[in-house]
């Protein structure tokens, strides 16, 4: 649903009517829809979280309903996650050749890999020294790669992240 698309995220078509997701503002790109980030309590559907321009406060409103209330829906207040800081490290030493194009791609389509755009992260080693800056921002701490130069796919992980990576990947 695209009203539950993490900020800068759209939905867009294929020529064969698949969809995929783009975030203009990185390049980033996925077949899986990008989830806003929680920051706080899981809310019943119909349910949003809103800032309170005037007071900074958390407020919900249900716009199937009108309802609106400072109470977290199903009862208690809302108290902010704090999301984990990540303790790895991304590194050209934490690499998988995957294949050229045309050869691999099904080991990560339709399994919630992001796939960086090549037009705009097509250097291993660039895009590792990015992520460390968390630019682009890999949320699973793993990602794929295309090197331009290499004209291979590569798997790309944070230092904490390779045995989820590679699961994933049934690698």
């Amino acid at each position: 649903m695209a009203e539950n698309l993490a900020p800068g995220w759209a939905a867009y078509q294929t020529d064969d009517g698949s969809t995929y997701y783009a975030n203009v503002e990185t390049g980033e790109t996925s077949w899986e829809p990008p989830v806003a980030a929680s920051s706080g309590p899981a809310l019943p559907p119909g349910w949003t979280a809103h800032e309170d321009p005037g007071s900074g406060q958390t407020y919900y409103a249900n716009l199937e309903t009108g309802e609106t209330s400072w109470e977290v829906p199903g009862g208690g207040a809302a108290a902010p996650a704090v999301p984990a800081e990540p303790t790895g490290t991304w590194s050209v030493d934490h690499t998988y050749t995957l294949g050229a194009p045309g050869s691999c791609e099904h080991m990560w389509e339709g399994k919630g890999v992001q796939l960086l755009d090549p037009n705009l992260y097509n250097s291993v080693s660039s895009v590792a020294k990015g992520l460390n800056a968390n630019d682009p921002f890999v949320e699973e701490g793993f990602c794929v790669v295309f090197s331009s130069s290499k004209q291979q796919y590569f798997l790309l992980w944070r230092s904490d992240c390779e045995a989820t990576a590679f699961a994933t990947l049934g690698i």
